[in-house]
C-alpha cells in the first residue's frame, strides 16, 4: 500500500509540474489537457488491481477452505518455500495421549501415579493433564503441591509433602543429577523404541519410576508428507522427544530431517539455522511450545485448536488452518497467485507504455497523436478490465 501511495504522489508531482509549465507557456487549456492526461495515464490504478485485488481474491478462496489469512505478503513468499518444519505430537500423531506403562521402583503403581499427579496438578502441558486426569479417574489420593514450576518441553517441578518432586524427560532430570538406575534406563530405551513418550518421576535426586504415554500415529499425516515430498519441499521434524525415538519416527514417516530433544527455543534455533543456509522455511505448529519456531519462520501456520492455550490474535501468525492438509491447498493457491501477479504486472506495465507517451505528447503544439484525458480514462478502464479478468482466475 505504501508503494501505491508513493506512486500516486509521484504521479501528482509529474503531472502537476507539466501542467504548471504549460500554464505559463501555452495557457490554461493546454495545462489542463496535458496535466489531466498525464495524471490519468501515469496513475497506478492498474497496479492496484494487479496486486492487492488479486491477493484479496486469493484470501477469499482459501477462506472457503476454513483458512484465515492474516498476512497478504505471506502468500507471495509461500510459493518459494522449500522447507516445511513441523512438530511430532498432535501433528504427526492423533493428539489423544493415554498412559500405557507404569514402571515403579521401590513402590507400587498407584503410589507412583499419585505422586506424579500431585506434582502435575497445575500443569498446562497435555502430558501433565493426562496424568492428573487418569489419577483422578482412579480415585487416587493426591497430596497438595506448592512452588509449582513448568518448563516447556522439559517437565514440571513442585514441592509435595515438603519434598521437591520433578516429572519430566530423562535428559532434564539428569541435569539435576537425578540417579536413574540401570534397570530404569533399559526400560526407557525399550519404551522409546516402541514410540512411547517416557517421563521420569523423581523425588529429590532419586528416580522413583517411569510413566509411559502413547499418542497413536496420524494416518493422514503419512499421506500428507508423501504429497509434500512430491512437491519438492524438504521436511524438518522439530520435537522434544529423545533421540532414541528417531528410528521409530523415521520408520513410520518419510522425513528428510529430524531434530530431537529440543526446547521451544531450540526449535526456533533450528529454524534460524535453515534460514541462514538460504532456505525459505514454513513452520506448522499447534500449541504454545511451537510459538518460538513459528515466530522465526518465513511463513507460519497455526493449526486451529482452542484447547492448547494459543491464540492467533496474540501470536500474529500468517495463517490459521483447520487441518495439516490445508498447507498444500494454500501453497497451490500461492503458486497460482504468483503466476497471476506476473501477468497482471506485465499488463500494468503495458498500460503505461501505451498510454503515457500520447499523454506527454499533448504538451506539443501539434501532437502527432490527437489525445484527450477521456482517452486516457478509457485506456485505463480497458487495461484494468483485462487485469480484473485475469485476476478472477485466482477465485
Amino acid at each position: 500500500m505504501k508503494q501505491i501511495i508513493s506512486l500516486f504522489v509521484l504521479d501528482a508531482l509529474i503531472s502537476g509540474a507539466a501542467a504548471a509549465w504549460l500554464y505559463f507557456t501555452r495557457g490554461e487549456y493546454a495545462a489542463l489537457i496535458t496535466g489531466l492526461s498525464i495524471f490519468v495515464a501515469l496513475s497506478p490504478i492498474c497496479l492496484i488491481f494487479a496486486s492487492p485485488f488479486t491477493l484479496y481474491l486469493a484470501k477469499r478462496k482459501i477462506a472457503k477452505l476454513g483458512v484465515k489469512c492474516n498476512n497478504f505478503n505471506a502468500l507471495k513468499i509461500l510459493k518459494d518455500v522449500n522447507v516445511l518444519a513441523l512438530p511430532y505430537n498432535r501433528v504427526l500423531t492423533g493428539g489423544e495421549f493415554y498412559i500405557t506403562d507404569l514402571v515403579p521402583e521401590g513402590l507400587n503403581q498407584p503410589t507412583l501415579l499419585a505422586m506424579a499427579a500431585g506434582a502435575e496438578t497445575d500443569a498446562e502441558n497435555v502430558l501433565g493433564k493426562v496424568i492428573y486426569d487418569t489419577a483422578t479417574l482412579r480415585s487416587l489420593r493426591l497430596q497438595p503441591s506448592t512452588n509449582f514450576k513448568e518448563l516447556p518441553g522439559r517437565g514440571v517441578e513442585a514441592t509435595v509433602s515438603g519434598v521437591t518432586m520433578r516429572v519430566g524427560n530423562p535428559a532434564w532430570l539428569e541435569s539435576f543429577n537425578v540417579s536413574i538406575s540401570a534397570n530404569l534406563r533399559t526400560k526407557i530405551d525399550t519404551l522409546l523404541v516402541k514410540g512411547k513418550t517416557v517421563l521420569v518421576v523423581a523425588t529429590g535426586r532419586a528416580a522413583r519410576g517411569l510413566i509411559a504415554l502413547k499418542d497413536d500415529l496420524n494416518d493422514a499425516a503419512i499421506n500428507f508428507l508423501g504429497s509434500v515430498k512430491a512437491a519438492n519441499v524438504e521436511t524438518l521434524l522439530l520435537t522434544a522427544q529423545p533421540k532414541k525415538m528417531t528410528s521409530y519416527i523415521t520408520k513410520n514417516f518419510a522425513l528428510d530431517n529430524v531434530r530431537t530433544n529440543l526446547t521451544p527455543e531450540g526449535k526456533a534455533r533450528e529454524v534460524q539455522i535453515f534460514r541462514a543456509k538460504g532456505k525459505i522455511v514454513a513452520v506448522i505448529g499447534n500449541d504454545a511450545h511451537d510459538l518460538p519456531a513459528l515466530k522465526n519462520a518465513d511463513v507460519s501456520f497455526l493449526i486451529r485448536n482452542e484447547e492448547l492455550g494459543i491464540r492467533n490474535e496474540d501470536a500474529k501468525l500468517d495463517f490459521e488452518i483447520p487441518t495439516l492438509e490445508s498447507f498444500l491447498a494454500i501453497k497451490a493457491t500461492a503458486l497460482n497467485v504468483s503466476k497471476t501477479l506476473k501477468i497482471n504486472r506485465l499488463i500494468a506495465l503495458m498500460s503505461w507504455l501505451v498510454l503515457v507517451p500520447p499523454a506527454i505528447m499533448t504538451a506539443l503544439e501539434n501532437p502527432p497523436i490527437p489525445w484527450h484525458p477521456l482517452a486516457a480514462v478509457v485506456g485505463v478502464v480497458i487495461f484494468s478490465a483485462i487485469i480484473l479478468t485475469n485476476s478472477l482466475r485466482t477465485s
